[in-house]
């Protein structure tokens, strides 16, 4: 073959190569998984961010283009997937979205916009399309750059529908997941409570947002029910405190007094287990209200913008009434010890802190103080990866505590704990002897000789 010829040849090559149509399959991460660059899948240690559109930026962008307005927000909290309810119609529009929504041109930019803040997009799924269906369904969305799916329930139905998708996510790169839900009719105990983990890398238990009143046996009993998945090994824990089929935690639980204390309790019990942490919009910023539909339009939950500042010469209206408040992301952004900033500190620490991550999860029982207690042990025990404690005071008063021989009965060495994290302004270390717990306090500490 002559040089001309080859040279020619070559050019024809590279014409039919830029040409050529491009398959529409949008990683999250474009570059990042199944690159060598990490080994480690994405979905081992995430955080989940659920969002019902219809209410998370309505004055600014209704549905899906208003979650696109503020993902600089979400990915300043941390964020690893966005969680979007249900957004189809129903299940036999099961490929298309609700008007009310917004459309599906709307739907690809939120999905490259997301990818360029390294979040991906998750879909809750009607969990009344046919199994026979879901194949074509899933594909429809997948294609479109969706990072995979929640299959709502725990029934036949649902456990059909995740099997076919399972097949589906498969043949797709970029680590496409599904979400299942762990029924929560089924006992806790770990003899009688099955799963479903076969067809789901992740499983939801919302058991923790039904607790009420906050008390220590309600809340370890909720937490080792995600235990039995992490044990399973197969799917990992997805732990809710709040979510669209309950009261958010800020109003089951705030006495009026100690509000801000007890919202940072829920959350620092929500990332120190082994379970990975799902929020529901707003829960970091203490949102109360509920909408009344997911796709009826209502008041915005949160305020994004900070308040205008008084005249000159007047003072400050007076603050409302924290019933009617609705929390403002700015004010909160500029508040160091505020709840959207502790929920910035644990998310940190759920990425950072390999024994958060992976490791032994115990517990000392002081039921009786109305403490709670979590002791996370890593596999190997160093300087470098001390044991954690993590003390939660569910209690309106002070709490004086004792566990040097329960520690010791669990065959841990150390004799205080250097701090962490703590919700008060306390200061120095906790020595395991003799402490006292703030109203509400919420410590994690490292525990040392």
């Amino acid at each position: 073959m002559t040089m001309p010829t080859l040279r020619r040849l070559l050019t024809l090559c590279l014409a039919c190569a830029i040409t050529a149509p491009v398959v529409a399959q949008t990683l999250a991460r474009p570059g990042w998984v199944g690159s060598g660059i990490n080994t480690d899948v994405w979905w081992k240690h995430p955080v989940v961010y659920q969002v019902n559109p219809i209410n998370f930026s309505p004055t600014e962008g209704s549905g899906i283009h208003g979650v696109a307005l503020h993902l600089d927000y979400v990915q300043s909290l941390g964020v690893d997937a966005l969680l979007l309810t249900t957004i189809q119609p129903d299940a036999p529009h099961a490929q298309s979205i609700d008007p009310a929504y917004g459309t599906l041109d709307d739907l690809d930019d939120l999905i490259h916009e997301a990818s360029r803040h390294n979040i991906r997009i998750l879909l809750d799924l009607d969990p009344k399309i046919p199994a026979a269906d879901v194949t074509n369904v899933a594909r429809f969305w997948l294609n479109r750059g969706i990072a995979g799916f929640h299959v709502i329930g725990a029934t036949p139905e649902a456990h059909a529908q995740a099997i076919e998708l399972r097949k589906v996510t498969n043949t797709y790169l970029g680590d496409r997941i599904l979400i299942g839900d762990v029924d929560p009719t089924l006992p806790s105990s770990p003899q009688q409570r099955t799963y479903n983990p076969q067809n789901t890398q992740l499983l939801l238990d919302t058991s923790l947002g039904t607790v009420k009143p906050l008390n220590p046996a309600a809340i370890r009993s909720a937490i080792e029910s995600t235990e039995d998945v992490a044990r399973a090994g197969r799917s990992l824990p997805l732990l809710a405190t709040d979510g669209p089929s309950f009261p958010r935690s800020m109003t089951r639980y705030a006495n009026g007094q100690h509000d801000l204390a007890i919202a940072k309790l829920l959350a620092t019990i929500l990332f120190t287990t082994r379970a990975e942490p799902l929020l529901y919009y707003g829960q970091e910023l203490g949102v109360t209200t509920q909408p009344t539909s997911e796709s009826t339009p209502a008041s915005p939950v949160i305020a994004w913008d900070a308040p205008p500042p008084p005249p000159k010469g007047k003072p400050a209206p007076p603050a409302p009434e924290s019933s009617t408040t609705i929390p403002n992301a700015a004010l909160e952004e500029a508040d160091p010890a505020s709840l959207l900033n502790w929920y910035r500190k644990l998310i940190d620490i759920h990425h950072s802190n390999s024994t958060i991550n992976s490791g032994e999860y115990l517990t000392i029982n002081r039921d009786d103080q109305n403490v709670l207690i979590i002791i996370r042990k890593p596999k190997n025990v160093s300087p470098t990866t001390p044991i954690l404690v993590i003390l939660c005071n569910l209690s309106d008063q002070p709490v004086k505590l004792s566990i040097k021989t329960d520690t010791m009965r669990l065959h841990l060495r150390g004799s205080f704990l250097r701090t962490i994290l703590r919700s008060d302004n306390g200061m120095g270390t906790m020595h395991l002897e003799s402490m006292t717990l703030a109203p509400y306090l919420a410590y994690i500490g490292e525990m040392r000789f």
